[in-house]
């Protein structure tokens, strides 16, 4: 069998907006999405929920990824700041244990975003 042929019959690993959210944000601000979590997350096959807009700048969402052994890790809140292009992901608990470890503050500053921007009042 042809590579090519191989490499056609292979399933395609990609990121998905699972439920269908996307339509609240658009397909150029998905797009633009998606690019930022593949390049944070280096995750190819992420799979994305709950996106919707928070003010003129920031879209708000979950994701899913794969870990080492190939399963997915369950659900995070996610912020994307479409101005700046950046994207960053809720810390889980462990991340936020020790104040003095590397980029302790950026993960709470992250949190603390996605809790203001992002959460119901």
């Amino acid at each position: 069998m042809p590579i090519l042929a191989l490499i056609l019959a292979m399933p395609a690993l990609a990121q998905t907006v699972e439920d269908g959210s996307d339509a609240a944000i658009g397909p150029a601000n998905t797009q633009r999405v998606l690019a930022l979590i593949r390049q944070d997350l280096h995750s190819p096959d992420a799979k994305v929920t709950v996106l919707r807009r928070s003010g003129a700048s920031h879209v708000c969402g979950s994701v899913n990824v794969k870990n080492r052994d190939g399963l997915y890790t369950g659900e995070r809140g996610f912020l994307v700041d479409l101005a700046a292009g950046t994207f960053g992901r809720v810390p889980d608990g462990p991340e936020l244990l020790d104040p003095r470890s590397p980029g302790f503050a950026e993960k709470e500053a992250i949190r603390q975003n996605y809790f203001r921007l992002c959460l119901d009042e």
